[in-house]
């Protein structure tokens, strides 16, 4: 039982240190700011995210595909010379 009542206390001095410290002034200011975000729906997060992945294979496959003819290029011209 002393146990819970400490544990009581510490939540309760937590309680006082969010509301009445800096930190706590901070939290309040960081809800308050996102209660005024407008959020994507499901429907743009979806799109936004395949957009993405799709722009990620391009890429890839262009930068795959530039390293493959550089590296031909430097194959070749390395036994060209020795």
């Amino acid at each position: 039982m002393e146990q819970f009542i400490q544990r009581c206390i510490d939540g309760l001095k937590s309680v006082k240190f969010l509301r009445e410290g800096k930190f706590g002034q901070f939290l309040i200011s960081v809800l308050a700011e996102l209660q005024k975000v407008t959020w994507p729906s499901k429907e743009d997060v979806k799109n936004s995210t395949v957009i993405t992945l799709v722009v990620m294979v391009v890429m890839s496959i262009y930068m795959g595909g530039a390293q493959f003819v550089v590296s031909f290029i430097y194959d070749t011209v390395k036994g060209l010379v020795t």
